[in-house]
């Protein structure tokens, strides 16, 4: 008998567990998952304090692709009458058909109201910005009538290349915009200028401004301003967007996965840390694992690896000659490590106009001097993301570098420090929380910056492999979303099902700029 090919896997987030689960259903292999934290999901999981859930990226279940709309109810059925569903994101529209699914106390997806906004100066304005009269109201007729001269001046006057992120702004949203709402938030999200960052971010995570659109909806504000009201059912229908969501976070989602895939036979290990690739010629046989848990290091035989783990702690794990400029251009890639700061409270001091509680899932914080860059509405995103319906449950979202002072900081003075600062523009009473906890999560966002320029050197060196799949955000250096690290996954497994036909396939995901948010 022939032996049983051994597929690694590194890392059990939504790629990891995507191929694993695609391997089990279409082949006989032998899949290993080793994972390295205690819990599935990667960014995408769900971690509970004391029945109050937290969503560590924000994760609004949203997929052009019908394959991944498909993928996502066979584990999680949609609650829905049997009507086609409509899912909008960004201005891209996905209907879908899914079975009726009424048993609301059996694991299932709400369809949920996408809203977020922006909180500048104690203002809520649409985001993505709107030059409406909504947002001249709130920043004022001078500042919006520069705003739009400003962008007429990009649209006729283009910076001919863009070198950077600040040209990418400024082409698609003239100056002033950008300096108002774009350069402080990115380069918080970052820590970089945006000088110093490749265009290459833009054009992969924001869609660009229609300018026919602007023009249309500026002069309708100032000539017909009762046509931009919330009455009016034409706004309402372009405000409104839905997404799916698991009741209980990303998490459920991939815990139902992980339970799926053990079933079929997929040995999931948790807590095992890959720290060397061994390889013979230009293929891996074996990787060395770091067991956590009996604090022992083992092999494990490999035929064919797939990975997910950062391009730069995998180059440094290979056991072969790597050249020199490769190993130059991965051991400086950069990332952003991220904190959410959970609070609970009985109830926000921000309302909306009409006195009653904000709605919106997102609040993206632009008030200069403020560390926080966004915060979640936890119980916004499903009543069930909260141990008590009436208390409200959120998260500030710090960007960081790990090591740094504020990645340092203890669980107590971050949660002071989100409590003092969301006091200071008026989201909350800090007299009056109740409770929080603080969740990290190292390498969070891979960085457009340094040595990316480089990239594809590290990609072509990857190429000489030939037993070696890389995907997801972090396995492809790639700000994916979450559907776009699942096209990934299946991308490598049909190549690895051919015997490595269209490995390319895999870098040609999330190649478009349909629809994006940042996350």
């Amino acid at each position: 008998m022939s032996k049983q090919e051994i597929i690694v896997i590194i890392g059990a987030g939504p790629a990891g567990l995507t191929a694993a689960y695609e391997l089990a259903t279409k082949s006989d292999k032998h899949i290993v998952v080793l994972e390295a934290d205690d819990q599935v999901g990667g960014i995408s999981k769900t971690v509970d304090y004391k029945g109050n859930k937290i969503d560590i990226g924000g994760h609004r279940f949203f997929s052009k692709s019908e394959w991944v709309l498909n993928w996502w109810q066979k584990f999680l059925p949609v609650l829905n009458d049997g009507k086609e569903i409509h899912t909008t994101y960004q201005n891209s529209q996905k209907a879908f058909s899914a079975k009726p699914f009424n048993n609301s106390s059996e694991p299932h997806m709400l369809i949920r109201p996408r809203k977020s906004r922006i909180f500048y100066n104690k203002q809520l304005l649409d985001y993505p910005i709107k030059l409406n009269l909504n947002t001249l109201f709130r920043i004022g007729f001078w500042k919006s009538f520069s705003i739009f001269i400003s962008l007429l001046i990009s649209r006729f006057r283009p910076i001919k290349e863009e070198k950077n992120l600040e040209d990418f702004f400024i082409n698609r949203f003239g100056k002033k915009l950008y300096e108002t709402f774009f350069k402080e938030y990115t380069e918080k999200v970052w820590g970089k200028a945006c000088t110093e960052i490749s265009p290459e971010w833009g054009r992969q995570r924001i869609k660009g401004l229609s300018f026919k659109k602007i023009l249309k909806h500026y002069f309708t504000t100032l000539f017909y301003p009762m046509r931009q009201t919330f009455g009016n059912k034409e706004v309402e229908q372009t405000l409104t967007e839905y997404f799916l969501y698991p009741q209980k976070g990303p998490g459920q989602l991939w815990e139902t996965v992980e339970a799926t895939c053990r079933t079929k036979g997929v040995d999931i290990r948790m807590q095992q840390r890959v720290t060397k690739v061994k390889t013979n010629g230009n293929r891996i046989n074996a990787v060395e694992v770091w067991d956590k848990l009996t604090q022992t290091t083992y092999t494990l035989p490999c035929d064919q690896l797939i990975s997910t783990m950062p391009v730069r702690h995998l180059i440094a794990g290979l056991d072969m000659v790597v050249p020199e400029k490769v190993k130059s251009v991965a051991s400086s890639l950069e990332y952003r490590d991220f904190m959410i700061v959970g609070i609970l409270l009985d109830e926000l001091k921000l309302k909306n106009g009409n006195g009653e509680s904000i709605d919106d899932n997102w609040l993206y914080i632009q008030d200069q001097g403020m560390q926080v860059g966004r915060v979640q509405l936890f119980h916004n995103w499903s009543p069930e993301m909260t141990a008590d319906p009436d208390k409200s449950w959120i998260g500030a979202e710090y960007f960081c570098q790990e090591g740094d002072d504020l990645w340092q900081c203890d669980d107590d003075a971050l949660i002071s420090l989100a409590a003092e600062e969301l006091h200071r523009i008026g989201l909350l009473d800090s007299s009056k929380v109740l409770d929080g906890t603080v969740v990290r999560m190292p390498k969070a966002y891979p960085s457009y910056v340094g040595s990316y320029r480089d990239f594809e050197s590290v990609k072509s060196f990857f190429n000489t492999i030939d037993n070696v799949y890389l995907i997801g955000r972090n396995g492809t250096h790639k700000y994916n979303n979450q559907d776009h690290s699942m096209l990934t996954a299946l991308e490598a497994v049909n190549s690895l099902m051919d015997n490595g036909k269209n490995k390319q396939s895999i870098w040609h995901v999330n190649t478009e700029s349909a629809y994006h948010e940042a996350s």
